[in-house]
């Protein structure tokens, strides 16, 4: 369902008062509800499409959102494309896109508190499976933790205003914006110019660090870095340090995990395997890692994970069904006190 403007500030009014949601959440009305959005995102997407540069122009254009009446209420806003690998074209047609609203433009609207957001595009054909199934691996991790990124699906037209492309209607969604993930945890990013050299890891909770490492094991995820190595900073995690100097990492980006399966990803040959969809434990051996509890801790979620996945109408049965038999290996694998030992205490990298 799509809620208008006023009825959204009338809600987050009443919610704060109550003490439901805390002044970061309640600035952000985009991720308080879980209902796909109906949008038009108009721009000249012919020479969007064609600038592939990482640090890509921005073109003028407008979001315009479609409430369940058909009234439409537009906002002005620059688009360009964004990404790395999605962001070439032999991976992805239609790449990642960021959408950046003006400041003042958009208070009181579902948009009110965004300023550059990203959106993930459907890349490359009408396929939208794969997509869904990376909405999800957000979602999933939201159950277990709210140190994550928040996410939101919308079904959107992109309108090209050039004329050249034909309207392209597909699902997409917004990614919570950095910045905004790290206020709402009480924190701040750490800048990309204090991780050139990595990031040492005493300097995150092994809480912390264990969580990120069994749930990327969970989805089977291989590439990504907490901690990146001298020269190179952490890859495809957000650390986010807290005032009392701890560090949380904050992963993202699950097109290459084995739950998504895109036919374009493919494992580093260091690793040993063939397919994304095997597993391999990427977590560095702790000493003071109580493995039992962690395992418990995502074995206590495991309903809450299967009901979301079964409860998503978007997600084709036949994915439904692979999605649920590739996390049933990973419960399985909890469940196993051979298993788990082999394939990932005894499989930790050491330090």
């Amino acid at each position: 369902m799509l809620l208008r403007p006023a009825r959204f500030l009338a809600i987050f009014a009443l919610l704060f008062v109550a003490g439901g949601l805390t002044a970061q959440e309640a600035s952000a009305p985009l991720f308080q509800d879980e209902s796909p959005l109906l949008l038009r995102i108009e721009s000249d997407f012919k020479s969007i499409l064609d600038d592939r540069e990482e640090e890509s122009t921005e073109y003028p254009g407008q979001v315009v959102v479609i409430g369940e009446d058909g009234s439409e209420s537009p906002f002005p806003a620059q688009v360009r494309t964004r990404g790395r690998f999605r962001l070439l074209s032999n991976t992805c047609d239609f790449p990642p896109i960021r959408v950046n609203f003006p400041k003042g433009e958009v208070e009181g609207s579902i948009f009110d508190g965004q300023d550059k957001i990203k959106v993930v595009t459907h890349c490359r054909d009408r396929y939208e499976g794969n997509l869904v199934r990376e909405y999800l691996v957000y979602r999933l991790y939201n159950l277990l933790t709210p140190s994550s990124f928040r996410v939101r699906m919308a079904r959107i037209t992109w309108v090209d205003t050039s004329g050249e492309e034909e309207p392209i209607e597909r699902f997409a969604f917004f990614i919570e914006m950095e910045e905004a993930m790290a206020e709402r945890l009480g924190g701040e990013v750490i800048p990309e110019e204090e991780l050139t050299n990595g990031l040492h890891p005493a300097r995150i909770q092994t809480s912390e660090a264990s969580r990120v490492s069994l749930f990327e094991y969970m989805v089977g995820n291989t590439d990504f870095s907490m901690y990146g190595s001298p020269g190179v900073g952490p890859h495809n995690v957000v650390p986010v340090q807290l005032e009392n100097g701890r560090v949380i990492p904050v992963p993202y980006d699950f097109d290459w995990t084995g739950m998504v399966d895109a036919s374009y990803a493919r494992p580093d040959p260091s690793l040993g395997i063939r397919r994304v969809t095997q597993r391999v434990y990427r977590g560095l051996c702790r000493g003071d890692l109580d493995y039992a509890a962690l395992y418990q801790s995502f074995l206590a979620k495991r309903a809450d994970i299967t009901a979301l996945i079964q409860a998503e109408d978007l997600l084709p049965d036949d994915d439904r069904e692979d999605v649920l038999d590739y996390l049933d290996e990973f419960w399985e694998t909890l469940e196993s006190d051979r298993n788990s030992e082999r394939r990932i205490e005894r499989a930790c990298r050491q330090v």
